[in-house]
């Protein structure tokens, strides 16, 4: 395809805007990069982008969190999430973009009223399995759609850990499963020249996206919950366009 004046432009407005929240909330760069994406590029694209950018939004975060992770459980996350993460490679590379794209929006508008509501699976659900169930499925979503973080924004929203732990855990998970999407998405042909170059022009409003959001964190630290409403209530709304645009491309 021809990356025009505006399409360019596009692809750095969104990089910042999905860079920025990923800093400010320590979660959410695919699910407001993959969409917004999509509006001009096809959907395949915007979900290799989002792996390839958003795995290296987490490194900053990691290193100021580094004192606060917990290895274990990421290690759990991540071993489960191997296999989801064949199955979903192989899903992106076989089924049609316009089923991709539906299946994402259904993620997103549940994840939108999941954290509208409350944030918080029922108790019931917590059981010695529920760290690889979590993993399986976020591996296999995020390979498929890059948005990996819904399974892992349920098993966290159970833990007893505090916002650091919760961060900390949650960007280690997203980088190491990043490394391992990568050569496979690679070995399905799913990393294009298409997707190289929309990479390259969105890398340095990543970075800028990142160092705003980090600064506005600290600023709005005692405003964060009206924040994360207003990013999930755009979720929602990104998740609606998503679907929309699976029954009508």
């Amino acid at each position: 395809m021809d990356f025009t004046t505006g399409i360019i432009i596009w692809i750095c407005v969104v990089a910042f805007a999905a860079s920025f929240t990923q800093s400010l909330t320590g979660f959410g760069f695919a699910v407001i990069c993959t969409p917004l994406l999509s509006v001009f590029l096809p959907v395949k694209t915007g979900i290799a982008v989002s792996t390839l950018c958003g795995g290296a939004t987490t490194v900053p975060m990691i290193i100021a969190l580094r004192r606060h992770i917990l290895w274990k459980p990421v290690l759990v996350l991540v071993l489960s999430a191997l296999p989801g993460i064949w199955l979903g490679a192989k899903l992106l590379s076989d089924v049609p973009a316009a089923w991709i794209a539906g299946v994402m929006g259904l993620i997103l508008v549940a994840l939108g009223l999941f954290q509208l509501r409350d944030g918080r699976v029922p108790e019931a659900w917590r059981g010695r399995w529920l760290d690889m169930v979590c993993g399986f499925l976020s591996g296999a979503i995020g390979a498929s759609t890059a948005a990996a973080g819904p399974p892992i924004i349920a098993y966290t929203s159970l833990q007893a850990w505090d916002v650091r732990e919760t961060k900390a855990v949650m960007n280690v998970y997203f980088l190491l499963q990043a490394l391992v999407v990568i050569p496979v998405y690679w070995a399905h042909g799913l990393l294009t020249r298409e997707a190289g170059i929309t990479c390259a022009w969105a890398a340095p409003f990543v970075a800028v996206g990142l160092v705003c959001g980090m600064w506005l964190s600290y600023l709005l630290r005692d405003r964060m919950l009206l924040m994360r409403r207003i990013i999930y209530a755009t979720v929602l709304l990104l998740g609606i366009y998503m679907i929309a645009k699976a029954f009508w491309p």
